[in-house]
Parts: structure tokens; sequence; C-alpha cells
């Protein structure tokens, strides 16, 4: 039996970010979790309360669990510094890698899962991707358990990661920037920046729930908000003109590609 439950390779925004869920959850308590990070400063913000150890061999020595929340680039330093045997799960949220890379490199047969989160994970309202190669039932669970403390979860193949990637983990910027669209709309019509903030912000995430509840097609909401020779129609005229739906679908497409070519170098 391993000391810890999970071990955290990186502490980073996103590290940091699913740590702190699981832990407002109690998916896990601090008494079960160790971390490492190469920064010493980093490490040192949560020394007293939580285990931190010096190397990443010897979390991973000691712990269950382990995700490994690094950038890719440095995967290869890491993979080269550490043995990892069958007792350990491993879990990556590195964009743009494989499990068989991950395998490969820390050259083991233990239970791999790769998950896609997105920045929403900081707050708890995010989604993640997992794909779980050879894990148990049991193991499952626990790591469920963990990302649904982020947000929510969506089981993919692996062959679907790229597409989840322009999707979801880079579609919080698409977001953003429909968001600060509506708002300077709202500004150049006389509203305080705060005030449109505050009703577009509102509007994005009850149009969502409202999208999420209803069994109406996303074309049947829209028209529903339409009435001829109202207002939306104009907006809406607008953007069909514009072609909005495709500009985001060819923005998505250039993530996924790109996505594709880092997964391949």
């Amino acid at each position: 039996m391993k000391k810890y439950k999970l071990g955290i390779i990186g502490i980073g925004v996103m590290g940091q970010a699913i740590m702190h869920c699981a832990l407002s959850k109690n998916i896990i308590s601090k008494s079960e979790l160790a971390l490492f990070d190469v920064s010493n400063e980093q490490l040192d913000k949560f020394k007293g309360e939580i285990k931190c150890f010096d190397s990443a061999q010897e979390l991973i020595s000691n712990c269950e669990f382990v995700l490994i929340a690094i950038k890719p680039q440095h995967f290869d330093t890491l993979s080269n510094s550490v043995k990892v045997t069958e007792e350990n799960t491993i879990l990556s949220i590195m964009a743009g890698t494989t499990v068989a890379k991950i395998r490969n490199k820390l050259n083991t047969k233990s239970g791999i899962t790769r998950i896609m989160p997105n920045t929403p994970c900081r707050i708890g309202s995010g989604v993640c991707a997992l794909y779980f190669d050879n894990v148990c039932d049991d193991k499952k669970s626990f790591i469920k358990s963990l990302f649904l403390s982020c947000g929510d979860i969506v089981e993919v193949e692996e062959k679907d990661f790229d597409a989840v990637t322009g999707v979801s983990g880079s579609g919080p910027a698409y977001v953003f920037m429909f968001l600060d669209g509506m708002i300077q709309g709202g500004v150049k019509s006389g509203l305080s920046y705060e005030q449109s903030k505050k009703l577009a912000i509102a509007t994005i995430v009850g149009a969502a729930k409202l999208a999420e509840a209803d069994t109406a097609s996303l074309n049947e909401l829209t028209e529903r908000v339409c009435s001829k020779g109202g207002t939306t129609i104009e907006a809406v005229k607008v953007y069909r003109e514009k072609d909005l739906q495709g500009i985001i679908v060819e923005g998505i497409d250039a993530c996924i590609k790109r996505s594709e070519e880092l997964s391949k170098s």
C-alpha cells in the first residue's frame, strides 16, 4: 500500500485547480495528498499543510495515483528521472501527449488515464474528457470522482482528443471573445461596462442552462427568441449573413489541426 492516495507533479494553475476542487468536495483529504514541483517557490505555498516531496521519484514511490500536471515539453526530462511501477496509476493532463508516448517514456504497464480539462475547472465549473487505458473499475471510480469535483466529465476515445481540444479545451477563449463583443455592444449604446458585463454574463449562463435543459434544437431555441418584425431577428440576420457559425467552425478546425500537429511531433 502506498502512503498517499494522490500525488501531483506540477503545481501550476491546473494542478492547483484540481487539487483545490478535490479537497473542497472531500474527494481526498490533505493527509492523503502529496505534491512535487521543480519550483521551490510553488511548493513553499503548501509546506506545513500538505506533504511536499523533494523529487518526483519520491512522490511516485509513495503515491498510488500520480497526476502529471506539467507542460508537455517538460515530460522528457521528468520521464528520464523516474521509475514507475504497476502499483502506480498514472493520470495525465499534458496536452498532445498520447497514452502510447506516456507508456513508452515511463516504460510501464501501469494503468494510464489521459484527461483534457479546461480552465473553468478552476472554479469547479469545467468539463474534463477522460480516456482510460488498462484501468480497473475501482480505480476508474476514484478518477471519475476526482474530476467530477472540477465540474463534469465525458468519456471519449483517445482518437477524439484533438476534437475535444478544439471544442472544450480551447472553448472558453471563444466564449470570452463573444462575451467581450456583447459587452462592448452594450457600452457603445450607453450602458456602463459593469452593467453590460453583468447582463451579458447572466445571459450567456442562462442561455447555456436553457440549451442543456430544453429538448428543442438550438435552431428552434434561436427562433423562439426571434419575432417577425422584432429586434432579435435583426441581429440574427447580421450573424447569418456573416456566417457566424461557419467562422466558429473554421476556428475550431484550425485549433484541431494544430492539436494534431502537436500530437504527432
